[in-house]
């Protein structure tokens, strides 16, 4: 007889267990740091949502009237883009749509549809969020961790390099009252061309909202106008990831990528409408991560979604 027990059958139990806790973390990662799951429950909890002055019947005609819109292009795929889209505006000139990729430094030109035309490299720029085109071929590429706006042109050769000179970067110093504050960096920008005003918005901890004018006429320091006082009635947006200048209306529209909505907003800082993305959207499933929009002449809004995601909304029939 044998002096040692039986040998047990090896168990597979653990090996299982540490993978499915390492699926687990990784799916909490992924929920945490691109989904901004944290964010969304906290909403949902609290009940965060736009009060009765928002999309008040008395702005119907009188602004863009969010409500109204739906999207009719989804989850089209921009091709060949190998960084993340992070900012968009509307080429008024060409009636093209511009946009930028982070990383790598990327300026690219689509038509109305989503449909890749050109693309043109960023040389010398650095973590680029957003961009406004100023027109007459030039646009402001705004730089997040340099914190500065760089002029650039755009070139008339298919597929020729965009210099980024860092002569022509203005840096955007103080004066507003969140500079002893963390922040995330500038990340939307849009243009007013009749007052030569760009708007820039901080993303969040805490968001904030404010002014440069006559831009080129800078030193390589600009002054910042706070209008930051214009988001007290947006609380239920923890973050702010674009915005766009509305010519006809004369409103700024905030994107909010954590609370998946639009809000407009005059330029006293009163509510107009707003939308959530996902009441907009046909099959329930709004942009991931949405971080530029935009608006062209006819009125129709786009949106791009991290990493290569387009989006067009029109204003559904009555």
């Amino acid at each position: 007889m044998s002096k040692f027990p039986p040998a047990r059958p090896k168990s597979w139990r653990w090996p299982f267990a540490a993978i499915a806790l390492a699926l687990l973390a990784w799916a909490a990662f992924v929920a945490l740091r691109f989904h901004h799951l944290d964010d969304r429950v906290s909403r949902w909890w609290r009940d965060d949502a736009p009060g009765a002055d928002w999309n008040q019947p008395r702005w119907r005609g009188r602004s863009l009237w969010l409500p109204g819109y739906r999207f009719d292009i989804e989850n089209r795929e921009i091709d060949a883009v190998d960084g993340n889209l992070s900012g968009l505006d509307f080429d008024r000139d060409r009636g093209e749509l511009l946009a930028v990729v982070n990383r790598p430094a990327e300026l690219l030109v689509l038509d109305t549809e989503g449909r890749l035309l050109r693309r043109h490299r960023l040389d010398g720029a650095s973590d680029v969020e957003a961009l406004a085109y100023l027109g007459g071929r030039r646009v402001a590429l705004l730089q997040e961790g340099r914190r500065s706006i760089a002029i650039a042109m755009l070139p008339e050769r298919d597929g020729a390099a965009i210099r980024v000179d860092s002569a022509n970067a203005y840096v955007l110093r103080g004066g507003a009252r969140h500079d002893g504050e963390r922040n995330d960096g500038p990340e939307g920008m849009a243009y007013d061309p009749a007052t030569d005003t760009l708007y820039v918005v901080n993303e969040r901890a805490p968001p904030a909202l404010y002014a440069v004018r006559d831009l080129q006429h800078g030193n390589g320091a600009i002054e910042r106008i706070d209008h930051s006082d214009w988001l007290r009635r947006l609380p239920f947006a923890t973050d702010l990831s674009s915005l766009e200048f509305d010519r006809a209306h004369r409103h700024l529209l905030l994107l909010s990528d954590e609370a998946q909505l639009l809000a407009e907003i005059d330029l006293d800082g009163e509510p107009v409408s707003w939308l959530s993305l996902r009441d907009a959207t046909r099959d329930g499933w709004p942009a991931p991560q949405p971080e530029g929009v935009t608006l062209d002449d006819a009125g129709r809004l786009y949106i791009v979604s991290e990493p290569n995601l387009f989006y067009r909304m029109r204003r559904a029939p009555p």
